[in-house]
């Protein structure tokens, strides 16, 4: 059984062939469809950088996350989506259609052909119909160029009633697939339409109704125009139509069948000339739309549109530079970078809930996911953004009062473990990132870590009684509705969360308060069960973090397969496994828990061994797992870690439609593979990074103080992933990580790689939480 362990000298040489040395500060690198397939589902249409407007195809049953699917036919492009996202989709709104002849809703789907997507553009021809369709956008504002034949009647169609939806029963306790609520939409002229369309439900459980708004322009005035609602059988002349939903929140079913549609259509004479269509879309009013279409986009300025979107990512890109990459690692890492500038969405501006001079962003699609890895590759790339974007959660914290985990539509939700906005703001305090009111922060932090949460399942942590009296959530209360819901990881989360806590207290000299969450921070020790054994195919290991009931017992028959999502006594999305090696706040003392150096490190071995490769063990598609194959440089055996990394990559991370190893979550997993092949990866909410295998020969970050951080990797290549000796600043260099502020002051790592395991890492091990 091959395994991502191991390597073959044909890979070896096909990849030296390829070699090329690049600077990735070019969209051309970019491929939107990395990913799309294989449940990466990263959006392939054309946006900005943290853009609101998201124009893109949706196919075959509306089910896909980000509206691509590999199979059926093109149902249209709607302005909104997602990315990388799984679950229940989201979005999907104001879907537009070409098609000749008269207007036909209900058979408007056409077959794809050469589909083709790059950064800023997508196109795609509609089999059957001599239609070629492209797309670009403007920051809230889609840009159509529809080539029609030039013979016969053109159809243009706008269903509002649309929405990416999962039409079968959802595993949870709620419905997953959006609704729509209501909708309306006017013919305002023979090259104007408007409208809203309001939807609950999806994957965050909206109960209160989003409300998306648009307007649509043309440069051919239409010879007719039409409506239809309650049904696809088109009104011709009608200017307006609505639909309302037949159900109360209260009576929604679980499962409904698919959603009535209404729209309305504009009917152009024949010619030859093609039909260009802006697409203003705005959260707050129509007019809002309005302005947005006829002042972002200058007249119909497609081309114009499409260059200034090329630009915009040319200047993201240009803070980081490598050199020594194959053709397809550099494609793989600027398609990384670009993933994880795709969300949250800045909607500054277009906050329907109330007035604000603050930055306003949506679509938290985790901050369980993007913690890790996302949040601090744009705290080197992009500070300033993760100022406002910090500056947005803590406003909208101000008016939830606690802090979202998952947020989308302008509504919080999900909450998938801990309060991980904590290790965020932790993040950004000790990397001293300006312009926050860190007191105000720390109010808000230690109120989401103290209080019970009035919706757990939205924002804020549940069951804190059981945290503070037990040190952990029971089987029996950690849902508030009654029974489990995911106690294990989420008791582990807590005590990662109550670490980040206590390192803001301390740093703004609250010490009781310090003192208070660094013991919480223990916690994970409560659920330790030294008696908890796996029979593996290379011994016994003992001792995994277990789910414990309220009286103390353990939960029955230890099974470290256990593995699951919502509202079960188990450990969410990751075995114990994954949870016994989830201590980032002390591994030092997880190491002693487990046995000491050598039993950890045959923990280790075990867990990236060929069983690794399902998700029983290490599961490079989920989180929790991403800081595991640096645990090595704990024991000094960071050689381990970069054959770990150096096998992982590869293994997992490729060109092309399934070139992801999971869904992309927002950027999570693109940002993971980004950090690896510059070779570092951070400790999200502490203030060092730890040093693993670098891909390129050179890695450079233009940092947002106007200093240049810079790896050098002598010598490396598939082989050569070993770190025989290094340098910092052309001194000798003998510690397996480094701090921020090191890597803030500019500077030049050197590595010297080889092709033999060397015990370089000779200085002190990384800090933990017991050191102090």
């Amino acid at each position: 059984m091959r395994t991502f362990l191991s390597r073959t000298p044909s890979l070896i040489l096909a990849l030296l062939a390829t070699t090329v040395f690049s600077w990735a500060q070019r969209s051309s690198d970019i491929d939107p469809m990395l990913g799309a397939d294989k449940g990466g589902n990263v959006f392939v249409g054309p946006t900005l950088p943290f853009g609101m407007a998201k124009p893109g195809p949706d196919y075959g049953d509306n089910e896909g996350n980000a509206g691509w699917k590999a199979t059926g036919n093109l149902n249209g492009f709607s302005q909104l989506h997602v990315s990388g996202t799984g679950g229940g989709p989201k979005y999907g709104n104001i879907l537009i259609q070409p098609m000749i002849g008269k207007a036909d809703p209900a058979h408007s789907s056409a077959p794809r052909q050469e589909e083709h997507a790059e950064a800023g553009y997508y196109s795609v021809k509609l089999g059957g119909t001599g239609i070629h369709a492209e797309v670009t956008t403007a920051r809230r504002t889609p840009v159509y160029r529809f080539s029609y034949p030039a013979t016969g009647e053109r159809t243009l169609l706008v269903d509002v009633g649309h929405l990416l939806m999962r039409r079968h029963d959802s595993p949870h306790r709620y419905p997953e697939s959006q609704v729509v609520y209501s909708t309306e939409v006017q013919v305002l002229s023979p090259t104007e339409i408007a409208g809203m369309q309001a939807s609950v439900m999806g994957w965050n459980i909206q109960t209160e109704p989003m409300k998306v708004y648009f307007y649509l322009v043309t440069d051919t005035p239409a010879a007719m125009s039409g409506t239809w609602e309650d049904g696809k059988a088109i009104r011709p002349g009608a200017k307006t139509a609505s639909y309302k939903m037949p159900f109360t929140m209260q009576t929604l079913p679980k499962s409904l069948a698919p959603i009535v549609s209404s729209g309305a259509y504009l009917t152009f004479a024949a010619g030859a000339k093609p039909v260009m269509v802006k697409v203003g879309v705005s959260f707050v009013s129509v007019e809002q739309a309005k302005k947005n279409a006829l002042t972002e986009v200058a007249n119909f300025d497609f081309d114009g549109t499409r260059r200034a979107a090329v630009a915009t990512w040319n200047k993201e890109l240009s803070t980081v530079r490598i050199e020594g990459s194959s053709t397809g690692e550099l494609q793989q890492f600027t398609t990384g970078l670009y993933h994880s500038m795709l969300m949250p969405v800045d909607r500054t501006g277009e906050n329907p809930l109330w007035q604000s001079s603050t930055p306003y962003y949506d679509d938290f699609y985790c901050i369980w996911d993007t913690f890790r890895s996302s949040t601090p590759l744009l705290t080197l790339l992009d500070p300033k953004r993760v100022t406002g974007i910090l500056q947005s959660l803590l406003e909208i914290q101000d008016h939830d009062h606690f802090f979202a985990d998952g947020r989308a539509g302008n509504f919080a939700g999900r909450t998938q473990g801990g309060s991980d906005a904590e290790m965020m703001f932790t993040d950004a305090y000790v990397k001293h990132l300006p312009g926050l009111d860190w007191p105000r922060v720390y109010r808000a932090m230690v109120h989401d870590a103290d209080v019970e949460s009035t919706a757990p399942i939205r924002f804020g942590r549940g069951d804190m009684d059981e945290w503070k009296r037990l040190g952990y959530l029971s089987i029996e209360h950690s849902d508030p509705v009654g029974g489990p819901d995911r106690p294990g990881s989420r008791s582990m989360e807590y005590a990662a969360n109550d670490y980040a806590v206590a390192l803001m207290a301390k740093g703004l000299h609250q010490d009781s308060d310090a003192a208070k969450f660094m013991a919480r921070a223990s916690n994970w020790k409560k659920l330790w069960n030294a008696d908890a054994v796996d029979h593996t195919e290379g011994g016994d290991v003992k001792g995994f973090v277990w789910i414990r009931h309220d009286d103390g017992r353990w939960k029955e028959t230890f099974n470290p397969h256990l593995v699951g999502t919502w509202y079960q006594d188990n450990f969410y999305e990751a075995t114990t496994w994954t949870y016994s090696l989830y201590v980032p706040q002390d591994v030092r003392e997880l190491i002693q828990f487990t046995g000491g150096a050598a039993a950890f490190q045959k923990r280790l071995d075990l867990f990236f061994a060929p069983a690794a490769a399902q998700r029983y063990r290490y599961d490079v598609g989920n989180e929790p797992g991403f800081l595991a194959p640096y645990l090595y440089n704990w024991i000094g055996q960071q050689s381990s870690a970069a054959k770990t990394i150096r096998a992982i990559l590869p293994a997992s991370y490729h060109t092309g439609l399934a070139g992801l190893p999971g869904n992309d979550d927002s950027g999570a997993m693109g940002s993971f593979l980004v950090f690896n092949q510059m070779g570092f990866f951070p400790v999200a909410a502490q203030d060092f990074y730890l040093i693993g295998s670098p891909t390129f020969r050179r890695s450079s970050i233009v940092l947002g103080n106007g200093k240049t951080f810079t790896v050098v990797a002598e010598n490396t290549s598939p082989a050569n992933v070993y770190i025989a000796k290094a340098t910092w600043n052309g001194k000798p260099y003998d510690r397996s990580w480094f701090k921020h502020d090191q890597l803030m002051a500019g500077g030049e790592l050197k590595l010297t790689m080889t092709d033999k395991p060397t015990h370089w890492d000779t200085g002190t091990v990384p800090p933990s939480m017991s050191d102090r």
